[in-house]
């Protein structure tokens, strides 16, 4: 009896770990296939910046970087921290041009993985160098919304 209560709490804490993978790598793709590194990263364009910042909520970090292709086009990045997980936008390219996406992952504040997603839009400002946003939120059933800006050099 015990060594199928231990063997019950690995798998629960082995699935856990397993859809937090998946859901903070590769949504897109079937879980199995993801579990087994069948995924593949595309390169960063050339005149690609590193947008980077950090988002605190309730003492909790989330830190975002984004790489950012300035001639415009598909944007690609990472969140870390408290929530992992990547971020998929497209950006128009101009000065001040729009750039929407959504950031999916798992957020993990009390050590169970839970699915979390915000859709988010703003501007990136090549003057200053800044991508300010407003973002809208949503995990478990709660949803949050605010506004943060990342900077790149």
């Amino acid at each position: 009896m015990g060594f199928l209560l231990v063997f019950l709490i690995l798998a629960l804490l082995g699935s856990n770990e397993a859809m937090g993978y998946y859901f903070s790598h590769c949504q897109d793709i079937e879980i199995l296939q993801c579990l087994m590194g069948g995924f593949d990263d595309e390169p960063e364009p050339e005149g690609t910046v590193v947008a980077t910042g950090t988002y605190t909520y309730k003492g909790n970090d989330v830190h975002i970087t984004a790489n950012i292709p300035l001639g415009g086009g598909s944007v690609t990045g990472t969140v870390s921290g408290t929530c992992d997980g990547t971020v998929k936008a497209t950006f128009s390219g101009q000065d001040n041009g729009v750039i929407s996406g959504t950031m999916k992952g798992v957020c993990s504040p009390f050590f169970v993985n839970i699915p979390a997603s915000a859709d988010f839009s703003g501007s990136v400002n090549k003057t200053s160098k800044t991508v300010p946003f407003h973002f809208d939120g949503k995990s478990a059933g709660f949803s949050h919304s605010d506004s943060m800006t990342l900077t790149y050099q």
